[in-house]
C-alpha cells in the first residue's frame, strides 16, 4: 500500500499550557520516564480465536488506536518547531527465529481494522526473508512497539543513551498470565517527559483497557 505522508499541526509554545514543563524537561533537566502495568485481555483472546487472528497484530492495532487518540503521544520536533502529527504509524519488531535477531517493520495506521490488518499482512509478506534491522525506511510519524512473549514481567525499562528531542513513545508487551477471571498482559511504556506526564500515560492506559474490554464494539466502530 502506498504511504500517504502524514500532515501535522504546529504547537504555539507561547500559548501552550505545558510550555514551562516542556522547556525544563527538554533542556534543563532532560528526562523521560517508564511505567509498567498489566492490562486484562480476557475479551481479546476469544475474539482472536473465533476470527482466526494472531494476538500480536491485534494488540498492535489496539495500541496504535489508543496512541492516535491522544496528542501527547504524537508529538515531534520538525524544523525546529514542536508539532503534533495527524496520526502516527507503529514500528514493531518481528523475530527471525533462525538467527534470533529481529527486524523493525512499519504498518500504515488505519482506524479501520480490516485495512490495518491488510497493511500488516502485506508488510510481513514483503519482508518475510529480509533480515535487516530496517527493511524499509521508517516514517517520521511513528511510535514503537516490541514484544517479549516468553516472559511475564513486572517491570521493564528501556534505556536510551540520548533521546534528545526524540518524543515518540515506546511500548513493550510481555507474556500474558491467567489470574482468577482475568488474563493479564504486562505492558511497559516509555515516554519523554518534555511532552508527556503521568496523567497522559494514565489516560492512554484507560483507553487501551476500554478497547480490550470492548474489542468487538471497538473493531466495528470508526469513531
Amino acid at each position: 500500500m502506498e504511504k500517504i505522508k502524514s500532515a501535522y499541526k504546529k504547537i504555539n509554545l507561547a500559548d501552550w499550557k505545558r510550555k514551562e514543563h516542556f522547556a525544563v524537561y527538554r533542556s534543563q533537566m532532560k528526562c523521560g520516564f517508564s511505567l509498567t502495568t498489566k492490562i486484562n485481555i480476557a475479551k481479546v483472546l476469544p475474539f482472536i480465536k473465533e476470527n482466526g487472528y494472531k494476538l500480536y497484530p491485534v494488540m498492535i492495532y489496539l495500541i496504535a488506536r489508543a496512541v492516535n487518540k491522544h496528542d501527547a503521544f504524537k508529538m515531534a520536533m520538525k524544523e525546529g518547531e514542536l508539532i503534533v502529527w495527524d496520526y502516527v504509524d507503529p514500528i514493531y519488531t518481528v523475530l527471525h527465529s533462525e538467527t534470533e535477531t529481529f527486524s523493525a517493520l512499519t504498518a500504515i495506521y488505519d482506524k479501520d481494522f480490516t485495512r490495518f490488518m491488510a497493511n500488516y499482512n502485506d508488510v510481513g509478506e514483503r519482508h518475510a526473508d529480509n533480515l535487516h534491522f530496517f527493511p524499509e525506511q521508517p516514517p517520521e510519524n511513528h511510535f514503537n512497539i516490541s514484544a517479549i512473549p516468553w516472559i511475564n514481567f513486572d517491570s521493564f525499562n528501556l534505556h536510551i543513551a540520548d533521546f534528545t528531542d526524540y518524543f515518540a513513545p515506546s511500548f513493550t508487551i510481555g507474556k500474558y498470565k491467567k489470574q482468577a477471571d482475568e488474563t493479564l498482559m504486562p505492558i511497559a511504556i516509555q515516554v519523554h517527559h518534555a511532552v508527556c506526564d503521568g496523567i497522559h500515560v494514565a489516560q492512554l492506559i484507560s483507553t487501551l483497557e476500554e478497547y480490550c474490554e470492548n474489542i468487538e464494539t471497538v473493531i466495528k466502530s470508526q469513531v
